[in-house]
């Protein structure tokens, strides 16, 4: 299986209000990808780490994947590309890993 982690900082001239409801919103399709792209084991979208300022992002995406191939797949999907295009316009700083997972 594969591991797919992302971690975004909130966009430059958002609210505190307008980045909570940002954050809603990625939550709510990215998740819903899980019933819409095979190859998913698990996806879950964290917006709300601890307010003491120990962590570098304000919200995280940490997903499984079958495999290789279904991860490629999820990237490609057009529901997943048209997710990243919200996502592009209220979040910054995107870090990403994956992994192998034993």
């Amino acid at each position: 299986m594969v591991r797919h982690i992302v971690f975004w900082k909130f966009g430059d001239n958002f609210s505190d209000i307008e980045n909570k409801e940002h954050a809603d919103k990625i939550k709510e399709i990215l998740e819903s990808l899980k019933q819409i792209i095979p190859g998913i084991v698990s996806l879950k979208v964290i917006t709300n780490p601890l307010p003491t300022g120990s962590g570098d992002a304000d919200v995280i995406l940490d997903s499984l994947f079958e495999s290789e191939e279904a991860l490629n797949t999820y990237q490609s999907h057009p529901e997943h590309v048209k997710a990243g295009t919200f996502i592009r316009t209220v979040m910054k700083d995107r870090k990403c890993i994956d992994y192998y997972e034993d």
